[in-house]
């Protein structure tokens, strides 16, 4: 019983031996076959690449390098005559956004002042009043009295015709507000009867307020960064609007092709400052910019 046992114990490990080895023939036969796959693909591309002519390239039409640098020299010949324009023009819409944004500001303020204060013409006006009773509404970071220049540094205002005239920034009550602002205040008539034309406004004049739309920076020139604009007994004007009699200084033709006072309202109104450009152009009455 017990040799039956062995034996059949024997011949079960004969057949595992078996299967084993088959097995593994199995796997080895499938190994070559796909190693010898992977050599007739080689040699298919081998033989490609040996049969490829260079001949049957097809030229490629491109740019020599001249050519290249002589475009270029001339896109930057290009860039240079745009340029200065380009930002020219950009600087001038800066510029009336500011100018606008002021008169907004000092036309808020001036209204809030007539409510809390009366009627400018029972402020008792002098100068300094007249700017002092503004700074509730509007954000001084700095005011400098009458006499007191530290608010603005610059030692003459270019006139539009090439003259120059002090610097009354310095000598004339002023203050530097937060956005970098720099104005003054200037009494004109204490009971509101200074006359520079016809309209209601014009011929109820307090005084005047000068603005510096860009600090005490150059060029500090009227009409470029500095505007005036009148307080009157209803509120306040942009100076040189059409209103504005022909005899006086403060006219577009005289205004502000000459001293540059009169820019203020062609700024505001027009949204330009066609006036530096074309000049002989312009009027109320005629072409209001370069383009029409």
């Amino acid at each position: 019983m017990k040799e039956k046992i062995e034996n059949s114990m024997t011949v079960e490990k004969n057949l595992k031996r078996h299967d084993n080895a088959r097995f593994t023939m199995l796997r080895v036969g499938k190994t070559a076959r796909h190693e010898n796959s992977v050599m007739v693909n080689l040699f298919k591309y081998l033989r490609i690449f040996m049969s490829f002519n260079a001949k049957d390239i097809k030229p490629i039409n491109a740019f020599t390098l001249a050519e290249v640098l002589i475009t270029l020299g001339i896109i930057g010949v290009v860039a240079a005559m745009t340029m200065p324009t380009l930002i020219q023009k950009y600087q001038e819409k800066a510029t009336v956004t500011k100018v606008k944004k002021f008169y907004s500001m000092l036309s808020q303020a001036y209204q809030m002042a007539i409510v809390n204060n009366g009627s400018p013409e029972e402020w008792g006006l002098t100068s300094e009043i007249l700017l002092t009773n503004l700074q509730p509404y509007l954000k001084f970071i700095e005011y400098c009295p009458e006499g007191n220049g530290d608010c603005h540094s610059g030692t003459y205002i270019l006139e539009n015709n090439g003259n120059r005239e002090s610097n009354y920034f310095t000598s004339r009550p002023s203050a530097r507000l937060a956005d970098g602002l720099i104005m003054q205040s200037l009494i004109k008539s204490g009971g509101c009867s200074y006359s520079l034309g016809s309209d209601k406004n014009e011929s109820n004049i307090c005084g005047e307020y000068t603005v510096d739309i860009n600090g005490d920076n150059k060029p500090n020139q009227y009409g470029k960064d500095i505007f005036l604009f009148h307080a009157t007994k209803y509120g306040v004007i942009a100076a040189g609007n059409a209103n504005y009699t022909a005899d006086t200084n403060f006219n577009f033709k005289r205004g502000c092709l000459g001293t540059g006072w009169g820019c203020t309202a062609w700024v505001i109104y027009n949204g330009n400052l066609d006036y530096l450009h074309c000049p002989d152009e312009l009027d109320w009455d005629k072409k209001r910019s370069c383009k029409k």
